[in-house]
């Protein structure tokens, strides 16, 4: 075991540099990267059917770039913050490209819902200072409903990029490579999201790393589904392929939350050689394709997919593995990582062409903040899976919070990183800039400024390996207990839990004596069964396995835990959020009072007959009309619900909507399976014979906890 990092995934970045070696901008890259005319560049986005909606060559992407760059050098000033407000598509990667184009600050942030959220894009309005945001198609009523609901984002200068034809901008401003590129809003765990400040020498250090880690060169396919306002979209997801030179084909978040095959089928279609995804989104393809569909793939192109959130579930890794490796999927294209907003992006890499490194640690040292690695075929301990070795010229130290201290070799202490791809700090944050951001450890010469990421780990064998985060420890009698232990366990002890949808923290009585509470969401079709089960089964299971009592036991609404914008549990939030009375109670019990039970408050829907195909078309029509806050005439029947805008929660809440209409039960999957209205119309008709003979799929088949990626993403960011 060794503390210290060892040598990166690679020894020179200067081959994947040599093409764009002049460039210390993104725009200048742009700008190199159109000047060669013989690159296989493209950027292909395919709607929720899997067809190429839009493509763009370098010539498109650099034109629409240079218009909308032209725009903002008329209304805004360099240096200027600008908003990026787009639903999925290409506009987005223009107007990015546009700010660096320009020289104006790109401040890319997720379009509020049906007026939810505003409050978030209120408080990074006020926090960057914009005066100008840019929005793309689909999102003109939005703005206009925004700029009714907010003083503060009607005081927001909105311009359409699809309106924007007039003129092009000239060579690229004239930038340092220290200039900030954009600043990249973390959702964190408090109500008031921070902006990390990265520059141009950020973003082409962390991307180099990358391109020479993972073997991203000219002839590979990125295929990426991922949210393009969050670093590992933008970042991996479209830049990372233009950087590199190679082709990228998107789709919308969405679409692979109502169809997770889209996703593989892309990869299978055109060849994708990386990818990338949290660890949900693996599960959900295990859970939700068909082998039927299964058997129509091949994985065989990838030379790696990322996993890139914390923390990774080997048993996930294991599953997918075994589940899609008759497509042709090698277990060694998994790429465990880590990386945060703070380091631009990326920290470690497992590298191509080697299989991820499992842990199997022992329990109790763990909690003892010490690493004692058990032998694979023991059956005790906690597996963890390794998150690669630190990139080059990315130093890591595991650091003791308190003290400041280097910690011994076998010790879990706080992950500080360093090097080029660290972050300028947080915009207009300066205390917190200073206590987050080159700090240096206590008791050694070296000068290095180091960034606290706030998370747990150690250095096993030069690999990364993240037990946890600092402020959600749970201290019991003395005894050091992660979250992620007893959520897991608690889930584990009925199917009516919704899997990495749980939150524990600890809640101080009035003796200062710290106890264990857990707010837990439940599978929709449970929402009313008896709760007195669900409360005997956790707490016998988390005393039996944990050796721990828990105190309170509280059960929410499905898409009610809160996360951050990357998809991480946020527990302090939760915590909050469940003492201010704010969160969707279903039930509660605690172990020194009787239980506590409400039932959930449902909305009304109006109830009128369903009859012909016109009828439920109107119906249908104007329930989504209302639902996503759309003129009815925007509702075309053969439009598909992703592209609409309906959100995997809200789909789930149209079956149950639908279902209470015709007096019928229809699967929570309806959305999903037929994802038109017309295509619903003629389903629920032509079967109305057999209707009442469906049953609901049973919990553990829905997909449950992973069809909530835009709820994560777009409705929980406090």
């Amino acid at each position: 075991m060794e503390e210290t990092a060892r040598v990166g995934c690679s020894k020179s970045l200067a081959p994947v540099r040599s093409g764009i070696a002049d460039a210390l901008t993104v725009a200048q890259m742009l700008a190199h990267r159109a000047a060669e005319p013989d690159l296989n560049w493209s950027i292909r986005f395919l709607d929720s059917a899997g067809r190429e909606a839009e493509t763009w060559t370098l010539a498109d992407l650099e034109a629409r770039t240079r218009a909308i760059a032209a725009r903002l050098q008329s209304a805004t000033a360099p240096g200027d913050p600008v908003l990026l407000v787009f639903q999925p598509g290409l506009a987005f990667l223009a107007a990015f490209l546009a700010c660096q184009w320009a020289g104006r600050l790109a401040v890319p942030i997720n379009p509020p819902r049906r007026n939810r959220l505003l409050g978030r894009l209120e408080s990074v309005v006020r926090d960057c200072g914009a005066k100008v945001g840019l929005n793309g198609p689909g999102l003109i009523d939005s703005v206009n409903q925004w700029q009714s609901a907010s003083p503060v984002l009607a005081g927001v200068s909105w311009h359409d990029v699809d309106r924007i034809d007039d003129g092009a901008a000239g060579s690229p401003h004239d930038a340092s490579s220290d200039d900030i590129a954009f600043i990249q809003y973390t959702s964190g765990s408090t109500s008031q999201p921070k902006g990390v400040k990265v520059t141009h020498r950020n973003l082409l250090e962390d991307m180099a790393r990358m391109a020479d880690a993972w073997a991203i060169k000219t002839d590979s396919v990125m295929v990426t589904w991922l949210p393009a306002f969050h670093d590992l979209g933008l970042i991996f997801g479209l830049l990372q392929p233009l950087y590199a030179g190679c082709p990228v084909v998107q789709l919308a978040p969405n679409s692979f939350l109502q169809r997770p095959g889209l996703w593989l089928q892309a990869i299978t279609r055109y060849r994708g050689t990386h990818s990338a995804a949290p660890s949900f989104a693996y599960d959900l393809c295990c859970r939700r394709i068909p082998e039927d569909q299964r058997a129509g793939l091949d994985l065989s192109s990838l030379v790696m997919t990322m996993n890139a959130a914390e923390p990774i579930n080997p048993e996930v890794l294991e599953r997918f593995a075994e589940t899609f490796a008759p497509a042709g999927f090698r277990r060694d294209a998994f790429a465990p990582a880590y990386g945060l907003a703070e380091s631009t992006l990326a920290v470690t890499a497992s590298p191509v062409g080697e299989p991820p490194v499992m842990v199997r640690l022992d329990t109790a040292s763990l909690e003892n903040h010490t690493i004692k690695v058990n032998s694979d075929d023991d059956p005790a301990g906690r597996v963890l899976a390794g998150c690669g070795a630190p990139l080059p010229d990315v130093p890591i130290a595991i650091v003791d919070a308190d003290t400041k201290r280097r910690v011994a070799p076998d010790a879990v202490g706080e992950i500080w990183v360093g090097g080029p791809t660290i972050a300028r700090g947080y915009w207009r944050r300066d205390d917190e800039t200073a206590a987050t951001f080159g700090v240096t450890v206590d008791g050694e010469t070296d000068t290095t400024g180091y960034l606290r990421t706030g998370d747990l780990g150690a250095m096993i064998d030069g690999e990364l390996v993240v037990t946890g985060r600092i402020k959600d420890l749970i201290i019991i009698n003395g005894t050091n207990h992660y979250p992620q232990d007893i959520e897991r366990t608690a889930q584990a002890a009925h199917n009516a839990l919704r899997i990495d949808n749980g939150a524990a923290f600890s809640l101080e009585d009035d003796h200062g004596l710290e106890h264990v509470a857990l707010v837990q969401e439940v599978e929709r079709t449970q929402r009313k069964a008896d709760p007195a089960p669900i409360f005997q089964a956790v707490s016998d299971a988390v005393w039996r396995e944990l050796e721990l009592p828990i105190a309170r036991i509280v059960l929410v609404e499905p898409g009610a835990v809160l996360r951050t914008s990357s998809g991480k549990i946020q527990r302090l939030a939760n915590k909050q959020a469940y003492l201010n009375g704010k969160l969707p109670v279903i039930a509660e019990w605690r172990a020194t009072s009787e239980t506590a039970h409400r039932e959930p408050a449902f909305a009304q829907e109006t109830a009128a007959q369903a009859g012909d195909h016109a009828a439920l078309t109107t119906w249908i029509v104007a329930w989504l009309a209302k639902r996503l806050d759309l003129p009815v005439g925007e509702i075309a029947v053969d439009r598909g619900f992703a592209e609409l805008g309906l959100a995997s929660i809200d789909a789930t809440e149209f079956a149950f909507a639908l279902g209470d209409h015709l007096g019928r039960d229809l699967p929570e999957t309806l959305a999903f399976d037929h994802p038109t209205v017309s295509r619903v119309v003629d389903h629920v008709t032509g079967a109305a014979a057999d209707m009442r003979a469906e049953k609901p799929p049973r919990p553990g088949q829905q997909g449950s906890d992973l069809e909530e990626l835009l709820s994560a993403i777009e409705q929980k960011s406090p």
